[in-house]
């Protein structure tokens, strides 16, 4: 009796952490990933990468480290000359695609890990969930591939792919047509190239809550700041950057678009911190609605470049209120950094219709939010934001009413971790099973009939149907 206990709370304190916690909003609205799959649970490589690559509608769990690492190999490639990957901290780079121009020295043969060039393939329909900050994926990135979509990674690790060498591999790509893209409480670390590259088909996703650690002793820039850090240069591309947190990453932070190629953008509330280069870069096409954003100790907000396009824009100010039910926020620069421009063409913001962010938050605030629940192990781990105040005339502009943060819509999309889960109900009673009690527990506190709360122990509450074999096994 005593080991049939302790397996049904086991089994069912698992089942709370198995489905995706909050909802994808934004341009990556719509995503369910693998839904109400039954869950798998990898133990190797090759099942891992099994259960990755076709469209069958999968949750996959990843409670361990999944190191591909440990095979090289070696190649041709070259070095930069002042920026040198021999002497001052610099990276390699394999193959030719880098090695034009005279400050480029030829190199005959560069050591690199074998895994890292080649990306575990991801097919449609798929949940990959981090549990407990232990997933985490070492030496080879995610590629979603062309026409994927539906497909949410959340709670994951992607580092070591070969950081001291581009074109080494990349953390996360998508192949092009890919939509229904949610990316949420990742962090990427220690990569050779991208952190997150979309390719010339372009793609439709929401990144939230991440961090982008840019911490490295190889840099491209040669100044201890991962420089490759995010690039969506595909047609039509459409990202919601939520939350995020960049540090220490030098350039392309993002980079938005390319010349003559439409692209939307919503990048709004992430912090950037301690970046020894550039944060946005942008092209004509690109239309980017940067606000809420807070900047500190950033040497260039924008590039030279973003400053010349004029739907880059940074001050809105009452553009956003016919579209989200409230003014664009303003974005925060501290002394330490420089000017972030503010574009003049706003007429764009028309057309981002209802995908404003759930609970958007003053700048003065975004610093303090953002490191305290970005990353993997801050899943779960904390209640909404306040939201940003709203001005009289904003509150006035009701056309796209499902926008505002005080409606139940968008309540339920937040993307505060435990604010609400795919595990609570509507109504914001927890379903049977789910987590409702605990100390430091911000969920639902009530249960959907017939289940009842019942304390576990002072962490942990749980759901639990009155009538159940559990319950009678537990004597309560």
């Amino acid at each position: 009796m005593r080991f049939e206990i302790i397996a049904l709370l086991a089994a069912a304190a698992t089942s709370s952490a198995q489905s995706v916690i909050g909802t994808a909003y934004g341009y990556g609205a719509g995503a369910t990933g693998g839904g109400d799959a039954t869950p798998v649970t990898p133990t190797t490589n090759a099942e891992l990468e099994k259960y990755l690559a076709d469209d069958t509608k999968r949750v996959i769990l990843l409670n361990r480290e999944f190191d591909f690492t440990g095979t090289t190999m070696s190649g041709a490639g070259c070095d930069k000359t002042t920026c040198s990957a021999q002497s001052n901290g610099g990276q390699y780079y394999l193959g030719d695609l880098s090695c034009g121009g005279s400050d480029m020295t030829s190199v005959s043969s560069i050591t690199y890990d074998a895994a890292g060039p080649t990306a575990l393939k991801v097919g449609s329909n798929k949940s990959i969930l981090g549990v407990g900050g232990k997933g985490v994926i070492k030496g080879k990135g995610l590629s979603i591939v062309k026409g994927a979509s539906n497909v949410i990674i959340q709670g994951v690790e992607l580092t070591t792919i070969n950081p001291g060498i581009v074109w080494g591999g990349d953390g996360l790509d998508m192949q092009g047509g890919n939509t229904k893209i949610w990316v949420d409480h990742c962090k990427f670390s220690l990569v050779g190239r991208m952190f997150v590259v979309s390719h010339y088909d372009g793609a439709e996703a929401t990144l939230s809550n991440n961090e982008f650690d840019g911490v490295t002793d190889t840099s491209a820039t040669c100044n201890d700041n991962h420089y490759w850090t995010m690039m969506m240069i595909g047609k039509t591309e459409k990202f919601t950057l939520d939350k995020n947190y960049f540090h220490h990453v030098s350039g392309r932070a993002p980079k938005l678009g390319q010349d003559g190629v439409d692209s939307y953008f919503h990048a709004i509330n992430n912090y950037f911190e301690e970046m020894k280069g550039h944060a946005f870069d942008a092209y004509t096409g690109a239309r980017a609605l940067v606000e809420g954003n807070a900047f500190v100790a950033v040497d260039q907000p924008n590039t030279q470049h973003a400053a010349g396009i004029s739907t880059f824009v940074s001050n809105g100010g009452n553009a956003c209120s016919s579209v989200f039910g409230r003014a664009c926020l303003e974005n925060s620069v501290d002394s330490s950094s420089g000017k972030l421009s503010s574009g003049s063409s706003s007429g764009f913001i028309a057309q981002l219709g209802n995908l404003d962010v759930p609970n958007p938050i003053e700048a003065s605030k975004v610093a303090a939010y953002v490191k305290a629940n970005a990353g993997p192990s801050k899943l779960g781990a904390s209640s909404s934001p306040a939201p940003a105040a709203t001005t009289t005339a904003a509150a006035s502009a009701t056309s796209a009413p499902a926008a505002k943060t005080t409606t139940a819509a968008a309540a339920a999309a937040t993307s505060a971790p435990a604010a609400l889960t795919e595990s609570a109900s509507s109504a914001g009673a927890a379903k049977l099973y789910a987590q409702c009690g605990g100390l430091g527990f911000n969920g639902a506190t009530e249960c959907e009939a017939p289940a009842t709360c019942v304390k576990m122990n002072d962490w942990y509450s749980q759901c639990i149907n009155s009538s159940s074999k559990f319950r009678r096994a537990l004597g309560r």
